[in-house]
Formats: structure tokens, C-alpha cells, sequence
């Protein structure tokens, strides 16, 4: 069973709780928690849980967000259960713990997908009501020079996307684009193959590779070893169109993804 809480989803409360334990044993006494056990070293801030009927963990810890709001953040791993499943059991759980704190939840934070949501979006993800952006979101960022990124999609054992170079008008198109090869590597796994929306056919290049083939000035693009920041340290690729390959060698053609999504 695979343990790797690579989905992270919190309520934004207005106060800190006194004990994570009595939000969790609240929850567990309403029938939305299994099972549950503290976190060795973490005292009252975390507690360890099953639920669902499953041997399926997940962590309830509290913390501060980045400007000292208290946050109750739920983390698990829902690559195995893809996208509608995994978001829908994520959710249920999460609101689970909000009946517990009737009145002290001001907000949903995705931080997966570095989203700001509330709580209808919960219960409506709760009931099994989700789509594709629910889960992964498309950033578009820059000036003249435009880099479009996703966050969310990690979490499902596939690679969040980026491309870079774009000019304004290709925004949407690359919004589209990275939609379209996501859906196809959450339907059949990082052996797909993959293409753009026109069916020009393309293949996935880690960032740090990618990065040798473009202007290190253009957003979103640094040096290999630099930090990114925060939501970009998971697995994140760009787009190569896929030619035959020479010498059993493949041509990276970034510049060939941005020519198709001018076109389009």
C-alpha cells in the first residue's frame, strides 16, 4: 500500500484547536472516522486516521498557513483511486472534521493544487460532483513573454505540466492543451501516448532537462539546482512534439508545441 501523502487539503479556521485528538474522536463518535491514533512527538497537533471502511491512512495535523492563519490539514495519498474517487474520499473525510467545528471553518485551502475553495465546493465534491479542474488547476503567469503551469496532478502518480515562451494570445490554447495530455495521463498511466488537441503527437521532458533548450530569462525557466519555491518541487515536465526518432535518439522539439498552439 503505497503511504505517500502527496494530497494535501486543509480547513481554514478562525482559531487554532485546543486538541486534534477531540476533533478527530468527534468525527470517529459520528461514524466518519474508522480508526485513529495519535502521531508519535506531535502531542495534541496531529493524529493518524482511517476511514471509509478502509485500510487507507491519512494524517489531521494542525498548522499555520503562510500568513500565521491556523489551518487543520488533511493529508493523504489518493493516487490509487484516481481522480473522481480520490478527490471525492478526500473531501468526505474533510467534511467529516468541519461538522466537528461548527461555525470555526472559514475556508477550504487545496494546497495540492494551490487553490482557494470553500466549503460548498467541499460538499459538493463530497458527493462525488467533481471535475477536472477541482483537481488540477492551470496557472497562467508573465508579461510579453507567458508561462503556463498546472498544480493538483501530482497527487495521482502523473507529472504536473508547464510551457513556456508563449505569447498572450496562446494562453488558452495551452490551458487547453495541457488539459488534454493531463486527461490522457490520468486515463492510462505515464505510458500513454500522448498528443495535443490538434493530434499532433507529443512526449513528456522533465523541467530540469527542458530548461537546456530555452532562454534561461523566460518566466518560469532557472538553472538546474536553483529552488523554485513552494508547489514546484514535486514532478513537473513540459512538452516535446514526438518525431522518429535518429540514431535511436529523440529530438527535443519544445519549439514545435508552441508552433502547433499558435496555429490553434
Amino acid at each position: 500500500m503505497a503511504e505517500k501523502y502527496t494530497s494535501k487539503m486543509a480547513l481554514v479556521l478562525d482559531a487554532p484547536v485546543d486538541d486534534v485528538g477531540e476533533v478527530v474522536a468527534g468525527a470517529r463518535s459520528a461514524g466518519d472516522i474508522d480508526r485513529a491514533s495519535g502521531v508519535r512527538g506531535e502531542g495534541h497537533e496531529a493524529q493518524e486516521v482511517h476511514w471509509g471502511g478502509r485500510m487507507q491512512r491519512a494524517v489531521v495535523r494542525q498548522i499555520e498557513g503562510d500568513e500565521g492563519e491556523p489551518l487543520l490539514r488533511l493529508e493523504t495519498y489518493v493516487g490509487g483511486d484516481g481522480l473522481k474517487v480520490g478527490m471525492q474520499r478526500q473531501a468526505q473525510l474533510l467534511q467529516g472534521l468541519a461538522r466537528q467545528l461548527k461555525g470555526r471553518v472559514t475556508g477550504v485551502r487545496d494546497l495540492s493544487a494551490e487553490a482557494e475553495r470553500d466549503q460548498a465546493w467541499m460538499n459538493r465534491v463530497a458527493i462525488g460532483a467533481v471535475e477536472h479542474d477541482d483537481a488540477v488547476v492551470a496557472v497562467a503567469e508573465g508579461e510579453g513573454t507567458w508561462w503556463v503551469r498546472t498544480h493538483g496532478a501530482a497527487r495521482f502518480d502523473v507529472p504536473d505540466l508547464e510551457l513556456y515562451g508563449l505569447k498572450r494570445g496562446q494562453v488558452e490554447a495551452a490551458e487547453h492543451a495541457l488539459r488534454h495530455v493531463h486527461e490522457q495521463l490520468l486515463a492510462k498511466g505515464l505510458k500513454s501516448d500522448l498528443d495535443l488537441p490538434d493530434g499532433t503527437p507529443v512526449y513528456l521532458v522533465p523541467v530540469l532537462e527542458a530548461w537546456q533548450h530555452v532562454p534561461l530569462e523566460w518566466p518560469g525557466v532557472g538553472k538546474a539546482g536553483v529552488e523554485r519555491g513552494p508547489g514546484l518541487d514535486g514532478p513537473r515536465a513540459t512538452l516535446s512534439v514526438r518525431h522518429r526518432p535518429r540514431l535511436g535518439r529523440w529530438k527535443t522539439d519544445l519549439k514545435g508545441v508552441r508552433k502547433a498552439l499558435a496555429a490553434a
